[in-house]
């Protein structure tokens, strides 16, 4: 049986994961260390190449889903 933290994309980066979730990946969890959130979505393989294009500027999205799906993972953030 695989391991499910290898199949698991985890990330600190706010705008990246409004990105990957902009770009229909599932985000699992948020989860909190001290000050620190971290996004994990499935898949981790997809999730690193759409971070790639993100960080590399090869990436577009619709700038309002992006901005109202950033709205919400800040909302959810602060939230708990």
């Amino acid at each position: 049986m695989p391991n499910i933290q290898t199949e698991n994309y985890r990330t600190r980066d706010l705008a990246e994961a409004a990105v990957l979730t902009v770009m229909k990946r599932v985000l699992i969890n948020i989860e909190k260390e001290g000050h620190i959130c971290w996004f994990v979505f499935e898949d981790k393989v997809r999730c690193e190449q759409i971070s790639h294009q993100f960080f590399f500027d090869t990436l577009l999205v619709n700038a309002r889903d992006y901005h109202e799906t950033l709205n919400r993972l800040k909302s959810r953030i602060f939230a708990k």
